[in-house]
């Protein structure tokens, strides 16, 4: 072996220190960079050399810069992130519909229903006084006006919750247009073996937000490439992109392939949870909220229709009609009388106190408050509550029937916020454990910055020493 070999050998050691300390300062540059995954410099022994008596080594050679990640990390950090995302929004919006009762400081529609009881109350011990009537006339028009804003709410909480799945739906097209573009890139720099740490890194960021959106699983090829798939059908395919897209399917906001509009894609994360919170939850409450309507319409219209209205003098009675009537603009559906949404005070009521009943029909005279009485009994009566298709739900009083559903819906949305807890702690513990893998820790890094440091000086101190040899040789020929 000469001296040149053993200069070659040496000068190899320093350019391996030196990049291996080159990829260490860029590991703690970027120690907080989101999405920054550990690098490591790759190294072999160069191919020896083979003499009669022997084989000499050759020196270092750098393969390649890697990463630090484990893909089976990742998966669990995806699957996580998806549980954690979507029970988070869930729990936001079932929080919102908990506000659209009152909850939890006291229900509104509570409150108003249970004035709208008391004004028939103070009616029924003064039959003939006007404001006793006009009390009971405002505070059905407030009790209507409270299902109404009730509705309303919900109404708004339902059109955010679309539009938010659209634009979701959209991000999640846009992500994987890109993930296709880097998968593409991906091949492409890696075809002579060597890693692209840096855009496998911004890859796996924008993985992590579908998986977070989506609750996608995602598959690497043996190219670098990945499949991403939604329910087991292919969203990403190495460059191929299949978009999704937002349909109404059997009455349902769906997530479909743009392709197949009719075939809903089981989804999770936060489009799962919009999903759920579209297709369960607040037509849940609309239909709670439409049966506690139906309940009240029917219960006070059968009665106050069986009473009588006094004018003239000497007073002569007349049959009254409805307390409560509807707007069909407002409430176009098949039965729109019995909808929270469509519930107002019927016309003549709602112009005129002298429409309401106090009196039943045998009555001699307006000072008697029978109807006004069984009006006001209501309160603590139990009467029947129905579906929409008219079967039987509950019978009990419309106080207890609204306290069923607050109640409820309370049970679920706390329900949703200990889910929420849960899954955030995997979700932290998943992160924690990938990086311990992939996150750049400062004191492991100042330690490999040192031991390279060494093994540069080292390096060094050979050629310092293979040129001494050398001097000396030629010192001999003098």
């Amino acid at each position: 072996m000469s001296l040149g070999s053993i200069l070659s050998t040496a000068r190899s050691g320093m350019l391996a220190a030196q990049r291996a300390a080159e990829v260490t300062a860029n590991n703690v540059a970027n120690a907080n960079t989101a999405g920054y995954s550990r690098q490591r410099v790759e190294a072999i022994a160069e191919r020896p050399i083979r003499y009669a008596n022997g084989e000499f080594g050759a020196g270092v050679r750098i393969t390649s810069t890697t990463r630090a990640r484990d893909q089976f990390l990742d998966a669990n950090f995806r699957r996580a992130s998806s549980d954690a995302a979507g029970s988070q929004l869930r729990s936001a919006s079932l929080a919102r519909m908990e506000q659209v009762l009152g909850e939890p400081n006291g229900s509104v529609l509570g409150t108003a229903l249970d004035a709208f009881y008391g004004a028939w109350s103070d009616l029924s011990a003064r039959p003939t006084v006007g404001s006793a009537q006009a009390a009971v006339q405002q505070a059905g028009a407030q009790l209507a006006l409270q299902f109404n804003r009730a509705v309303g709410q919900l109404d708004i909480i339902a059109a955010e919750n679309s539009a938010r799945l659209e634009s979701t739906v959209q991000e999640v097209n846009a992500l994987a247009e890109t993930v296709a573009t880097l998968n593409r890139q991906i091949v492409s720099q890696e075809a002579a073996g060597v890693q692209a740490p840096t855009l496998r890194d911004a890859r796996d960021q924008h993985l992590d937000r579908i998986a977070k959106l989506t609750g996608a699983e995602v598959i690497e090829h043996e190219d670098g490439s990945v499949a991403v798939l939604l329910g087991g059908l292919s969203l990403v395919d190495g460059v191929a992109v299949r978009p999704i897209a937002t349909n109404m399917v059997g009455g349902r906001a769906e997530v479909t392939r743009a392709s197949v509009p009719g075939t809903p894609i089981q989804v999770g994360g936060e489009l799962g949870a919009l999903r759920q919170v579209a297709n369960v939850d607040i037509p849940a409450m609309q239909a709670d909220l439409d049966a506690l309507a139906r309940g009240v319409v029917d219960s006070v219209n059968t009665l106050h229709r069986q009473g009588v209205t006094w004018s003239g003098t000497p007073p002569v009675s007349a049959a009254a009609g409805d307390f409560f009537a509807s707007d069909p603009l407002m409430a176009p559906e098949v039965d729109p009388l019995r909808t929270a949404r469509g519930i107002r005070l019927d016309s003549a009521v709602a112009g005129s106190t002298a429409a309401i009943a106090a009196s039943a029909a045998t009555a001699t005279g307006p000072g008697d408050a029978s109807i006004a009485l069984q009006l006001a009994g209501l309160r603590t009566t139990a009467v029947p509550f129905t579906a929409p298709d008219g079967s039987p739900r509950a019978s009990e009083s419309a106080g207890a029937f609204l306290q069923r559903i607050a109640t409820d819906l309370a049970f679920a949305t706390r329900g949703a916020a200990d889910r929420e807890v849960i899954d955030g702690a995997l979700m932290t513990q998943s992160d924690t454990r990938r990086q311990e893998v992939s996150g750049v820790s400062m004191d492991e890094e100042m330690v490999r910055l040192i031991k390279f440091q060494q093994a540069y000086a080292a390096a060094a101190r050979m050629i310092n020493t293979a040129d001494s040899m050398m001097q000396t040789l030629l010192d001999i020929k003098r």
